[in-house]
């Protein structure tokens, strides 16, 4: 029984291997009829294939291009806003020098003088777009507004801008500095001693 076994498994791994060898010479077969490529068929592909190759590289260079251009552009704007910041602060000291110099006839040019440069400099900013943002009787938004305290207000309800510490500013649509800003609580309470009145 066993040499029966052994005869059939050494048969069936002879028909395997006949099989394999049959395939094999079927595939040489059908390789040798195909005729090989000609040189024009050759320089056809090559061709093609550096066409392709050149419009991926044209394309991954204006990608290039279009990344460098965004990010110089986003230099320049950091840059500008870095001046347009400092120039700010000389707006704000303009502003108060202007805020107390209006207490009497006395430095009349002194005050036309810095009324003069408040101008240019007013006018400077907007060339470059920036515009102060609106924040007194507006409703508080942290978006445009940072908030330095909280005060009571006869004027203003609760959650609106009472006064503006510092002006904001934004270039375009962008907040390139927070107006600082006291936001109302609302009207004062009033004690016992106002209600018994």
């Amino acid at each position: 029984m066993e040499n029966a076994k052994k005869q059939e498994e050494q048969a069936a791994q002879k028909n395997s291997e006949q099989n394999e060898q049959d395939a094999e010479s079927e595939n040489k077969e059908t390789e040798s009829t195909q005729p090989p490529m000609t040189e024009e068929e050759k320089m056809t592909a090559r061709v093609a294939e550096l066409e392709d190759k050149l419009l991926r590289t044209a394309a991954e260079f204006d990608n290039y291009k279009k990344r460098i251009a965004r990010n110089y552009e986003d230099m320049l704007r950091q840059a500008n806003e870095n001046i347009i910041c400092e120039l700010l602060e000389i707006m704000d000291n303009f502003e108060r020098a202007m805020q107390h110099g209006n207490d009497g006839s006395e430095g009349t040019g002194f005050r036309e003088g810095v009324e003069l440069i408040f101008n240019q400099l007013k006018t400077l900013l907007e060339k470059y777009n920036v515009t102060p943002i609106e924040a007194v009787g507006k409703t508080f938004d942290p978006n445009l507004h940072e908030a330095l305290m909280q005060i009571e207000s006869d004027e203003h309800p609760e959650g609106v801008v009472a006064v503006e510490v510092s002006r904001g500013y934004k270039q375009g649509d962008r907040v390139i500095r927070h107006a600082k800003v006291g936001v109302s609580k609302g009207k004062p309470e009033k004690t016992a001693d106002e209600s018994a009145r």
